[in-house]
């Protein structure tokens, strides 16, 4: 049902008028993330390089450390439109298409990895694991600012993105997604699952954490 679906991606490419209508809201979480680390789901801003200078939004994913390193991971089609993340650090690689991850240098603060749960609490994210298909699972993301949950609705999904760009070995779920929430992370309680790729109101699909730990030779923060 979901071998090949195209989708949109949900990173998202603002007009000036838009970011206008952002800009408070996203100074106000800036400053918060200043004084403690950034944790999932929360906003990520830059501007591409190049002579259009656009800015781009994207969401937190996890906070992973590397040789001593910590770096936020999000989506890999998000850190490809920026070199340097406001008030968090800059983009070290990216991974898209084929897989969508990348990860940027966090210096945003330390201590163990969370998640908002925009509710006023967060959640640690103690461990990587792989979902069951029917399983609750939960998002988080800067466009919707809460918390929503749904259920798996498949493994190893492949996910054409149109212009030869596709993802495979998604996880696909039934959790509404939007322009912004692109790199949030996938999980359950105090389990992480993946970051967010593509989707729409419908459907979402996300790239596993397990195999991008492996690849980066990374833990949890």
């Amino acid at each position: 049902m979901f071998g090949h679906s195209r989708r949109s991606l949900v990173g998202v490419l603002l007009s000036l008028a838009t970011v206008t209508l952002l800009a408070c809201p996203v100074a106000s979480a800036a400053g918060t993330a200043q004084q403690s680390a950034v944790n999932g789901g929360d906003a990520m801003y830059t501007v591409s390089p190049g002579p259009g200078r656009e800015p781009y939004y994207c969401s937190a994913g996890f906070a992973i450390v590397v040789k001593g390193v910590r770096y936020l991971l999000t989506a890999g089609h998000c850190t490809g439109h920026g070199l340097d993340w406001k008030d968090i650090g800059s983009t070290v690689d990216t991974h898209f298409p084929v897989t969508d991850y990348g990860r940027v240098r966090d210096v945003s603060g330390s201590g163990p990895g969370r998640v908002d749960l925009y509710n006023g609490s967060t959640q640690r994210i103690l461990r990587a694991g792989t979902p069951r298909v029917g399983q609750r699972v939960c998002n988080s993301g800067m466009t919707k600012k809460k918390m929503t949950c749904g259920k798996v609705l498949g493994l190893n999904q492949t996910v054409d993105y149109g212009g030869g760009k596709q993802v495979v070995g998604t996880i696909a779920t039934d959790i509404p997604v939007a322009s912004g929430d692109s790199g949030g992370p996938l999980f359950s309680g105090s389990i992480g699952y993946g970051v967010l790729s593509g989707g729409n109101s419908q459907v979402s699909f996300f790239q596993p954490l397990p195999p991008v730990l492996t690849a980066y030779g990374a833990s949890l923060a």
